[in-house]
């Protein structure tokens, strides 16, 4: 395959993960993580060192269209930043630590915690849930829940190759914060934690396979995913205030679930 038609494809996949990650707070692990661990062995990568090079690059991925996602989610008014504040130095904590530990696990084993990662987060959201408000949200839960949950958080996006917006957003939702709120938020708490994380894996040593690599970072997976994203996630980031909070929980947990039956189908 070509580098040509390999930015394509990666190009066209970036777009419809930017519009997930402006949409739901989440997009461009569902869809990095999976095809490059796919795809990846076809550019020589062992299949054994793909999931690993594949959370590195989304992670890097994540963080490129995030930014574009912020400005506009911060446009719109819906980002708490109180809650980033308290939250982002534990994610950055915790992100820290699962980054510079995650050469201790197999690619196996990595795509496995993925796969019961996004089961057990796309059941609780299929869940009804206790009606609250903002301001229940707010009121009620203390600034070391919000830590200890973006601490957490971290480690568990780190092992994923996401923000840890798959995580963040539920737990938001969960506790009160409407739906275009938590996602936000998330989105917001999510930069900061993305570009450390993808700095700490750039400055490992790179895995066997294709030369075109920075650190445990596939340059032209990085290069084509990034760019659609940062097309797309500004419009996912508009429509995320217009699509009803339900709606967006329900596509948010069955996309999880389409997810998790392709890896485990892959395996």
């Amino acid at each position: 395959m070509t580098i040509a038609l390999s930015l394509g494809i990666f190009f066209v996949a970036g777009l419809a993960g930017g519009l997930l990650l402006g949409l739901i707070g989440v997009g461009m692990a569902l869809i990095t993580v999976p095809l490059l661990i796919m795809a990846l062995p076809m550019f020589g990568f062992d299949p054994e060192h793909a999931p690993l090079v594949a959370l590195a690059t989304s992670m890097a991925v994540v963080s490129v269209g995030s930014v574009s996602s912020v400005f506009s989610h911060n446009k719109l008014g819906n980002v708490d930043w109180s809650i980033v504040r308290i939250v982002v130095p534990a994610s950055l904590i915790g992100v820290g630590l699962g980054s510079l530990s995650i050469d201790l696990f197999s690619g196996t084993l990595l795509k496995w915690l993925f796969c019961i990662f996004l089961s057990i987060i796309a059941v609780r959201m299929l869940l009804p849930t206790k009606k609250k408000t903002a301001n229940d949200a707010i009121d009620t839960t203390a600034p070391w829940v919000y830590r200890s949950a973006g601490g957490l958080i971290g480690i568990a996006g780190s092992l994923i190759g996401a923000g840890g917006g798959v995580f963040m957003v539920p737990f938001l939702n969960r506790i009160g914060h409407a739906m275009p709120r938590a996602v936000a938020t998330s989105t917001t708490i999510g930069l900061p934690v993305t570009v450390f994380a993808a700095i700490v894996h750039a400055s490992q040593s790179s895995p066997p396979g294709d030369s075109a690599m920075l650190g445990h970072i596939y340059l032209p997976a990085f290069i084509g995913l990034g760019l659609g994203s940062v097309l797309t996630a500004p419009l996912g980031a508009r429509f995320s205030s217009r699509v009803p909070a339900e709606l967006l929980k329900r596509v948010f947990a069955w996309l999880l679930i389409a997810l998790v039956v392709k890896l485990a189908l892959s395996a």
